[in-house]
């Protein structure tokens, strides 16, 4: 029977959810099909989306239009494209409703929603003021489909100003996921905007994480052969392996650098490994068999 903890619950359960319920919260909080119907029938509550309602007046905020459209999805759907950029502060105006759900089956609207379907990695969705979004990265990779490169360029600049986005980071996922759509775009953008030596700096870390998860002993990092200065080196095993920066500011000079230090290296005695972003963040357990191998004195091929 409805009663007055029941009230209780589901007021502070709206006031969580910028005041919006689900059906499935208010048949927990005691509440069967009947008195759900009669408090639609008294405008106790108000439909928004299938499923979803509006506990009392609550005024129709973005926030609050846009808690119910996540709601309206599921438990593992996110805010994404450019409602999640105007959640997190990257682009201005009116945007309309667009909502992540991590499955490649069902419908594409719903209920005034436009409903994408994707797969979500790790690290790609968040929450801003109890809202579920799509991290600022992902939300930047999918506006690169949906926005000219004109406004993409604006929102990347927002994402800096406002956020402290390196776009360093923004590039690593841009490497990684090399068939994105729109990929294309930010490849331009960040053309002019990469730090080599940074994005240098990233991918080291990147490679040293990768031995160590990998029970790879620590190699000897940027210590000086001669003239050069190798990434990584295994002096027992005469191994170096060069970690090559994003295609980004990969200019004509620093390849025949690149090359000459390789020359040198093997007349050395060692043997030469490069890696690339991909090998190391795509195909981190292929890349550590190779390492291993190699230590070994197998070969030397990425898998």
């Amino acid at each position: 029977m409805h009663s007055d903890t029941s009230d209780l619950r589901i007021a502070r359960l709206a006031a969580r959810q910028h005041g919006n319920v689900t059906t499935h919260q208010l048949r927990a909080a005691g509440l069967d099909r009947n008195q759900v119907h009669r408090l639609v029938r008294n405008g106790t509550i108000l439909p928004r989306h299938t499923g979803v309602y509006a506990v009392g007046h609550v005024p129709a905020t973005r926030a609050s239009r846009w808690m119910a459209a996540v709601m309206a999805l599921g438990p593992h759907a996110v805010l994404s494209h450019l409602a999640a950029a105007a959640l997190w502060g990257i682009v201005r105006g009116a945007v309309p409703t667009h909502v992540l759900v991590p499955t490649t089956a069902g419908i594409r609207h719903r209920d005034g929603i436009i409903v994408h379907r994707a797969p979500l990695r790790p690290g790609d969705a968040t929450a801003i003021d109890g809202i579920p979004v799509t991290s600022l990265v992902r939300t930047l990779l999918d506006l690169a489909a949906v926005l000219p490169v004109g406004d993409l360029g604006r929102a990347f600049e927002e994402a800096q100003i406002q956020h402290g986005l390196s776009p360093e980071a923004l590039a690593v996922e841009v490497v990684t996921r090399r068939r994105y759509r729109g990929n294309a775009w930010l490849g331009r953008l960040l053309a002019d905007a990469v730090d080599a030596e940074a994005a240098r700096t990233v991918l080291e870390l990147r490679f040293l994480q990768l031995c160590r998860r990998h029970g790879i002993a620590r190699p000897l990092v940027n210590e000086r052969v001669g003239v050069w200065r190798p990434d990584f080196r295994w002096e027992e095993e005469r191994l170096i392996v060069e970690t090559d920066g994003l295609r980004f500011h990969r200019t004509a000079a620093k390849r025949r650098r690149d090359a000459e230090k390789d020359v040198c290296m093997r007349e050395l005695g060692y043997r030469v490994v490069r890696l690339t972003w991909a090998d190391v963040t795509e195909e981190p357990a292929a890349v550590a068999a190779m390492i291993r191998a190699t230590l070994a004195g197998g070969t030397t091929t990425v898998a």
